[in-house]
């Protein structure tokens, strides 16, 4: 999958969903992939803005200039930077999705508001809007 997500000629770029829950805003941001690698059995998709998307056991990608799409997924843990603020390990936040059969398990850091995570195994474990 790294294989082909790193040989791909355009690859979408857009706002994150993960299960079905959107990160922050439907279309309030543009993440562009720079690099993608693999560590076992996790994909790690790095973007241009520093967020980092570790997905494990990822399967059913679909990929396109105007598709991204992972189906299916063991967990998926996205990790950003608080915008406007230094990247450094005490302004490092993450949205963690855990699959456990049919539900996904949701846990974050958050600490300047209550996130209300809602994720459903009915959709895509990773997509980009």
């Amino acid at each position: 999958m790294a294989a082909q997500i790193a040989a791909a000629p355009a690859l979408k770029a857009g706002s994150l969903r993960f299960w079905g829950e959107w990160f922050r805003r439907p279309y309030d941001n543009l993440h562009r992939i720079e690099r993608c690698t693999v560590r076992g059995s996790t994909l790690i998709i790095e973007f241009d803005d520093g967020g980092k998307l570790s997905v494990a056991n990822p399967d059913g990608l679909k990929l396109s200039a105007t598709a991204f799409e992972i189906r299916e997924a063991s967990s998926v843990r996205w990790e950003w930077y608080y915008y406007g603020r230094p990247q450094t390990p005490e302004n490092l936040y993450f949205f963690e999705y855990i699959r456990r059969g049919s539900e996904i398990e949701a846990t974050t850091n958050v600490d300047w508001y209550a996130p209300s995570l809602s994720p459903t195994a009915r959709e895509n474990a990773v997509e980009i809007l």
